[in-house]
């Protein structure tokens, strides 16, 4: 995500790329359960991401 802002995505492409890696890793269990979910950021602010 910091690479693909970096590049110069777009806001749409940083939300997609944030709502796919916390699907995946989250909701999804890194694919081991609920693999028909589907997860979507809707009116989303802010977002404070610390490693």
């Amino acid at each position: 995500m910091f690479t693909a802002r970096e590049q110069g995505a777009t806001e749409q492409q940083l939300q997609h790329i944030a709502t796919d890696g916390l699907a995946r890793m989250y909701f999804r269990a890194n694919n081991s359960r609920a693999h028909g979910l589907g997860v979507e950021f809707t009116d989303v602010e802010r977002l404070d991401i610390e490693l």
